[in-house]
């Protein structure tokens, strides 16, 4: 019998060698056309001019009748600047700044108004502006506008109190409040005691604002005149054939008067819109 074989000799392992990405050989992509470089983020435009500044005292004021006020000049188009900070630590000289690049100013006077040394402030710098020009409309809210005129009853008194509120250090203002509030009360506008409901009041406050401004813009577009003109004629013609519906005598609606009122009706509705 053979002797057995002997075992095949271990085949030795293979490691498999590591793969490597192929390498693309691609050229460069040509820059578009219309490629631009990146352009750095422009700033925010500037915020508009305020074009009224309100003066005011107290927080019934602020919740109530102003805020009314400054929702319709709002809506009216009208860029209103109203002083949301009543405490002693804000910049007076920014607030200076913000009555100088106003237009007009709104003076909302109450009986409270003159307890507050900052408003009668206020007021001492919107009387400088006046005199250089500036526009100013008062409004007597819920008070006498003798009593401000003449410091009575508790604009008075309210008056009297600030004075000897003044420390003897501080600059004497009680000549130059006087004098501004003297001067601005005698200004045409408007008082409560006219006005009794505030609506009424907020509406003829709106109504001399964009009267006295040079340019208050309008969210609807106005179609020109001619185009009206030509609407309001056809729709008079249009009366011939719908009158004799309605009524027996129709001879009114054919004459030249009729159409000729119909003109004055478009002209004097473009004069009071």
């Amino acid at each position: 019998m053979d002797p057995p074989s002997p075992p095949p000799p271990p085949i030795p392992e293979s490691r498999p060698r590591p793969l490597t990405p192929p390498v693309l050989l691609t050229r460069p992509r040509p820059p578009l056309p219309y490629a631009r470089p990146l352009q750095p983020p422009q700033s925010l435009p500037p915020r508009p001019r305020p074009q009224v500044f309100v003066s005011f005292r107290g927080k019934e004021l602020r919740h109530g009748f102003v805020s009314h006020v400054v929702k319709a000049l709002r809506i009216a188009g009208v860029n209103v600047f109203i002083d949301s900070n009543e405490m002693k630590g804000r910049d007076l000289q920014n607030l200076f700044k913000r009555i100088e690049n106003s237009k007009m100013a709104l003076v909302i006077f109450s009986d409270r108004f003159s307890e507050s040394d900052w408003c009668l402030n206020e007021l001492v710098k919107i009387d400088d502006c006046v005199k250089e020009g500036k526009q100013v409309i008062p409004v007597f809210y819920r008070v006498n506008t003798d009593d401000v005129k003449n410091f009575k009853g508790k604009f008075g008194s309210c008056f009297i109190e600030t004075v000897q509120r003044q420390s003897p250090k501080e600059e004497p203002m009680a000549e130059r409040w006087v004098n501004s509030v003297k001067s601005i009360s005698s200004k045409t506008g408007f008082t409560s005691e006219v006005h009794r409901i505030d609506s009424y009041l907020v509406d003829a406050i709106v109504r001399d604002v964009k009267r006295q401004l040079p340019y208050v813009p309008t969210k609807e577009k106005e179609l020109p005149i001619e185009t009206e003109i030509f609407f309001a004629l056809v729709l008079a013609g249009l009366c011939n054939f719908i009158a004799p519906l309605i009524f027996n005598d129709t001879s009114f609606y054919k004459t030249p008067q009729w159409f000729v009122g119909v003109l004055f009706l478009v002209l004097i509705r473009r004069k009071f819109a």
